[in-house]
């Protein structure tokens, strides 16, 4: 049986690269569709923490809740919603027309290497698709959590099956 290759297709592909794994926790480098440049993490935490970033600076996927702040906006922290201008565009769509786009299926960790496609931000977390490249294993998720619960397991088999 020929082994297939899953492939994601969305505008807003993750790639996460386990590099190193300390004090429990895993490190590496996030690479997006948009950029050559890794975005380094310090723990999944933190991987999580800048992904939202780029969703957020996206906005894609939207988020199905407004985020709270306890701080006033000033005028300058407000983003000019699409359409604003006359360009009904998503910011997405302007910086893939800006960029290009970039493959990010092909970069890999020292560890392990995961593509992550968020199709909603709903119910504040995530909910999409990951392909653990390595087993060529494509899992859904449903949560934030889900999908940390998904890479851990992942590692934690790869390891024990390379001992």
């Amino acid at each position: 049986m020929a082994d297939t290759k899953q492939m994601l297709f969305s505008k807003n592909l993750i790639c996460l690269c386990i590099d190193g794994n300390e004090n429990a926790d895993y490190q590496g480098k996030l690479y997006h569709q948009y950029s050559d440049d890794a975005i380094e993490f310090r723990g999944l935490t933190d991987a999580v923490i800048r992904t939202e970033e780029l969703f957020d600076e996206w906005d894609f996927p939207q988020r199905g809740l407004a985020q709270r702040r306890f701080k006033k906006h000033t005028r300058e922290e407000k983003r000019p919603k699409p359409g604003a201008d006359g360009d009904d565009r998503l910011p997405i769509e302007i910086i893939r027309d800006e960029k290009g786009v970039r493959n990010v299926q092909n970069k890999k960790g020292a560890l392990g290497t995961f593509i992550i496609q968020v199709r909603y931000r709903q119910r504040a977390s995530w909910q999409g698709q990951v392909i653990w490249l390595e087993k060529n294993e494509l899992m859904d998720f449903i949560s934030v959590l889900e999908l940390l619960k998904i890479i851990d397991s992942s590692m934690q088999t790869d390891t024990s099956n390379k001992e």
